[in-house]
């Protein structure tokens, strides 16, 4: 068991991300985490150099007539419970519906921080200057018919999207909203799971123990023995 606690190099302040930030984020922590699962720390901290020490100091911002609601407990908030928000992320193959690409499950990239604890930063609460940009990443499940329209909470009327993109999209009509097709089964992507559990064992788990074992015990995944 082992975390990494220094940086890596100056710190980047980031105000933007776009869609080339979106893919080099999931490739590079696509590469760190098959580093982490073969127990290569080291090479896993030559594979997150392109991004280490990157703080969000943008702002995403919700139209005035939307509530304000924190990254972790809009969807608490509208009754979508655990399992059915990782059922839509399962279905939807954990590809964001609004801009077509993949998604880390937020529990994922909690654990990943777990081993870089500085080059990766993470805040419960998303504050800006304490998170690495690569969390907006995360998915959430969103309602396509707006649940201020009437719209249920039923996983049928349930999309994945990156947290960036479900904070985008807030301003536009339900009906308005670009939601792509559903991918296929064919899709090889899931969100990193499979090292979910490695990267746990190698990252001091036990300062979230309760935590990985919730969200290890929705998504089916065994913890390393």
């Amino acid at each position: 068991m082992l975390h990494v606690s220094y940086t890596l190099g100056d710190v980047a302040d980031i105000l933007a991300i776009d869609d080339e930030a979106v893919e080099r984020y999931v490739d590079v922590l696509s590469a760190v985490s098959s580093s982490i699962e073969n127990s290569n720390l080291e090479r896993a901290v030559i594979e997150l150099a392109p991004i280490a020490d990157e703080l969000w100091f943008g702002r995403f911002v919700r139209p005035a007539r939307s509530p304000a609601l924190d990254a972790n407990t809009e969807i608490a908030k509208r009754a979508v419970s655990h399992q059915d928000r990782v059922n839509v992320f399962r279905r939807d193959c954990f590809l964001c519906l609004y801009c077509g690409k993949r998604t880390i499950p937020r529990c994922v990239l909690v654990a990943i921080s777990d081993v870089f604890q500085d080059a990766f930063a993470y805040h419960p609460n998303y504050k800006r200057g304490a998170l690495h940009p690569a969390f907006w990443l995360a998915p959430e499940a969103d309602h396509v018919v707006a649940h201020a329209r009437g719209g249920s909470s039923d996983p049928s009327n349930l999309v994945t999207l990156h947290a960036m993109c479900n904070l985008l999209k807030s301003d536009s009509p339900a009906d308005d909203l670009p939601i792509i097709e559903r991918p296929d089964r064919m899709v090889e992507w899931d969100g990193l799971l499979s090292k979910y559990a490695a990267i746990v064992a190698h990252g001091g788990g036990s300062q979230r123990a309760e935590y990985h074992r919730f969200w290890m015990r929705l998504y089916g995944v065994k913890p390393v023995a």
